[in-house]
């Protein structure tokens, strides 16, 4: 299982994943579901993926493929050259319908799902930032001011406290706890999410990709916002009042 966040701000973007894939309960690896494309001054693309991990990984492979031959085809189509998100996301969609082509039917004869998700965010030069995800068919949705964040994977464990308190006008600074705060909410509910956390905090207009993070089990920052969290949990429910009960009206039964 999987769970990869984007978090659109009106200062930048905050995109995390944790790294913990599972082919059964005794095959469970470590793999970054995080992928950065950077052009300083120009562009930054960070792509997050969840699903079989062959066929994220085989979308991966195509847009990689696509960069080197654009060496020597300088006017082929890849991730660097796109002219908008949107275009970079459809660009990404072809790719996945591409491995679908390929591989889906095999797949489904031996019972599988075709299953992938991707997100697709940042910014490119002169454009605002975006965030999209991309689904099986190759298809996407977008971020917008109204619905801030895009979840794939295990999302519904991290997406009550994004609900509650993340939105667009949310500082950069915010949106990173808001965001580990959600991660980590998952991972406790859910051994098949787990550290660690890649994090990618992108800053409107910078286009560089300088403000990155992993973040292993053992990473005592991880550890004190788990811990201030459960912590502040606790207190906020002593001290919220309690019920107050009414007794029960004459000739009402009640258990010995």
């Amino acid at each position: 299982m999987t769970y990869c966040l984007g978090m659109l701000c009106r200062t930048g973007a905050v995109f995390l994943s944790d790294s913990r894939t599972s082919a059964g309960m005794d095959n469970i690896t470590m793999r970054s579901k995080m992928r950065v494309y950077e052009k300083p001054s120009e562009r930054v693309i960070c792509i997050m993926t969840s699903g079989n991990l062959s066929l994220t990984q085989a979308t991966l492979a195509l847009i990689d493929d696509d960069l080197v031959l654009a060496n020597n085809e300088p006017a082929s189509e890849t991730i660097m050259n796109t002219q908008t998100l949107y275009e970079t996301a459809r660009y990404v969609g072809t790719k996945v319908r591409a491995v679908e082509k390929r591989d889906r039917v095999a797949l489904e004869a031996d019972g599988f799902d075709f299953n992938i998700n991707l997100i697709v965010g940042g910014q490119i030069a002169g454009m605002t930032p975006e965030i999209h995800l991309i689904y099986p068919q190759g298809n996407s949705i977008h971020a917008t001011r109204d619905c801030p964040f895009l979840q794939i994977g295990e999302t519904k464990y991290g997406k009550p406290i994004l609900d509650r308190g993340f939105n667009y006008e949310t500082s950069l600074s915010d949106a990173v706890k808001f965001g580990i705060i959600s991660i980590d909410a998952t991972m406790k509910s859910n051994v098949a999410v787990g550290p660690p956390i890649d994090l990618l905090c992108y800053e409107v207009d910078s286009l560089v990709a300088n403000l990155r993070m992993r973040l292993d089990e053992d990473d005592p920052y991880l550890q004190e916002i788990g811990r201030k969290w459960q912590n502040g949990i606790v207190k906020l429910v002593k001290d919220m009042p309690a019920p107050e009960f009414t007794k029960p009206s004459l000739g009402f039964a009640t258990a010995a």
